[in-house]
Parts: C-alpha cells; structure tokens; sequence
C-alpha cells in the first residue's frame, strides 16, 4: 500500500496492510533537515504570487520521503478570492541578527490593524503583536477586513501534488478558540476574560466566524482534498474547559463533520494536551471520523487502551506518543517497547495510526522516528 492508502484504510477503522506510522513532526523537524535558517523557509516561502508558498511543506514531504513515514499534509489550502478593492496587509521586514521581523499594516474603513511576527534561523515564527489589541475597537476592523460574505476561494488545491501517494492531503479549517488566539491580543487569558466579560459581543463574534468557518469548510469539501481536519489545539482542556468547548467548539464540529459526512470525505478533530472529557464528547455527540493525538501523560490524560474500548467503534485512533519528554530523551530500544504497547492496546481491528503526541520537538532523535516506522511495518501487520 501507498502511505495515502493505508491511512485511509485506517481513517476508516478497517486493516490496512500495517498499522500507519504518521509521528507528528509538522514544522521543526522537516526545518531542521534542510540545513537552511528557519525563516527561509516560513517567511520567505510565506507568500508567493498571492498564495501559501510550499517552501516549508516541501521540506515536510522531503522529511516523508527520509524516514519512510506515512505523510499527513497539513500545508495547504485554498486562496481566497478577496472583492476588488477589499483592504490588505501590507508587509514590511525589517533583519536583525538571526531573526527578521514582520510588522503588517492594514488599512480599513473602521480603521487601521497591526500585527507583528518574528521569524528566527532556528525556531518557528512567533506573532508577538495580533490585531485584535482593544476588543470592540479592533474587532470591528478585522471584521472589516473579514468582509461580511458571500467569501469565495479557489475551486483547486494548488499544492496538492506535492504530497502525492506518499500520504494524505489534509483542508484544515480552525474551530473558534484557535481562530480567536491567533488574532487577539494578550493569548489565552485574554481569551476566556472576553468569555466572561463581553459574552454577548463574543457571541456576535462567533456567529459571524461561525458563517465564514462553515463557507471555508464548504469550499473545501468542494475541492475534494483526502480529509478535513478541524485545528482545535486551543480547546484542550490543559486550558479551556468542557463549558466552553460546548458552548464554542461543538455546534460548529457538528455542522462541519456533517457537511464532511454527507459529501463523504474524513473529518478529522486536533484537540492536544488534555482532551479525554472531549474525546467522549466527539465520540457520542458528533460525525467526526479521527481524532488526535489523544495525548497521554504528562501532557494529555488520555489511556490508549481505555480510548480504543470506550470509543473505537466510532473513531479511528491517531496517538499518543508522548513528544516533549519520551520521543526528545528515549532510547530506540524504549521507543519499540512503547510503539507495541500501543499497537498492542489500540490497533485491533484497524481503525490506529501510530502517532505521536502533538509535534515532536526540533532535535528529537532521528533514529526515535525510524524505530516508530520499523515497528509498525514489523510489529504492526495484520
């Protein structure tokens, strides 16, 4: 089978030929490999003639390719079709030693936004400055620059043949906490004090995500990529809460998962950290397909074994690989031990990737990830 193939199998909770080995090594990892400065890669691939340049994403099929891994793309999208006229961010770029720094300006009719990242040779960027500064002010200006719909995108995906049969091509939509972290001000605290100071302007501004969310994840499902993945990353509950993932995240995952069920394409929910309250909740409440990573201690609280008992009729399995402690600082001979216990715990039937939690740091040792592929290809054949 192609790395496309067997974890489709998989996303489907039937046996493929072995179980997927697909560790999340997103950005970092595949960075590193090429030997050039980070920002080569995040800024100056960034934008390229009006689109999300591949620079990065060729480094993460490249980094496939060199540990024979199962590829999950995660890279791409589709360019949205802005009305003449539509107000823009404008960059300017400034180098300093071993860092350059973005400062985007954006003029609309309510008034100017502003943003700054910091792109590093050795690290992923970082946005210290989102737009969203004063809350009734500055949201009225990204509103703005939102616009009010109908939204328009692209009817292909550009990039699409960059990953081709060595994995899966992925839509990513954001849910709500991980879309309003990325443009407030202030990260997650002055997220949840605007739950509970503004609830009512908070829900405006959701209703109105809500409309552009579901257009995107319409447009994607158009465009007919392998699967959706619904970014929730902040709603794990190492910071949120149940309430709120009910109140923000659910009714959204539901449309959204019904729209993927119903044109018969894989949804597939990111929730890291802790999330095993909400992995039952996707479980009974949803039509979501996979979930992921399913995270276990320290950093998440999910127990693989129990996971596949109490939700494996439903979900496909993606996890759970501690990254930050056990893949940075384990033996080879500790990770082939751990990789069967989770073969052994979550893979019978189908319906498991051998995964790790979310991303595995910059200088996790390769022959970590080489073992993880070796296993499943040995120890996890049906």
């Amino acid at each position: 089978m192609t790395g496309k193939e067997r974890l489709m199998k998989a996303f489907h909770r039937q046996k493929p030929d072995h179980v997927p080995a697909c560790p999340d090594i997103s950005v970092m990892v595949p960075a590193k490999l090429t030997g050039r400065p980070f920002y080569d890669l995040f800024l100056d691939g960034r934008e390229h003639n009006g689109w999300t340049s591949a620079t990065y994403a060729e480094a993460y099929v490249d980094a496939v390719k060199y540990f024979g891994m199962d590829g999950w793309y995660i890279y791409g999208g589709l360019k949205e079709i802005r009305p003449e006229g539509a107000p823009e961010f404008r960059d300017t770029i400034t180098e300093r030693p071993e860092q350059k720094v973005v400062e985007r300006v954006c003029e609309t009719p309510k008034g100017v936004l502003t943003e700054r990242e910091i792109y590093f040779a050795d690290e992923p960027p970082w946005r210290d400055l989102k737009p969203v500064k004063d809350l009734r002010r500055d949201y009225d200006r990204l509103r703005a620059f939102m616009g009010e719909g109908p939204w328009e995108w692209e009817e292909a995906y550009r990039d699409r043949h960059l990953i081709g049969d060595y994995g899966v091509y992925v839509g990513m939509v954001p849910v709500f906490q991980d879309w309003w972290f990325h443009h407030r001000q202030g990260g997650f605290e002055q997220t949840f004090v605007d739950f509970m100071d503004e609830p009512e302007l908070m829900e405006m501004i959701h209703e109105h995500w809500m409309e552009w969310a579901l257009a995107y994840t319409r447009a994607m499902v158009k465009a007919r990529p392998d699967e959706i993945m619904l970014g929730a990353s902040s709603a794990s509950l190492s910071v949120s809460s149940p309430d709120i993932f009910r109140m923000y995240e659910l009714p959204f995952i539901k449309r959204a998962s019904r729209i993927c069920k119903d044109a018969g394409i894989v949804s597939h929910l990111h929730i890291c950290g802790k999330s095993w309250e909400l992995v039952e909740i996707v479980a009974e409440e949803t039509d979501v397909d996979v979930m992921e990573p399913m995270e276990e201690p320290p950093g998440g609280n999910v127990d693989l074994k129990e996971a596949k008992r109490r939700v494996g009729n439903k979900l496909c399995i993606k996890g759970n690989i501690n990254t930050f402690n056990f893949m940075m600082n384990a033996t080879p001979e500790q990770v082939e031990e751990k990789c069967k216990r989770a073969i052994d715990d979550a893979a019978a039937g189908g319906g498991y990737v051998l995964s790790t939690g979310d991303q595995c740091g910059r200088d996790t040792p390769h022959a970590n990830l080489f073992k993880m592929v070796e296993v499943a290809e040995t120890y996890g054949k049906y």
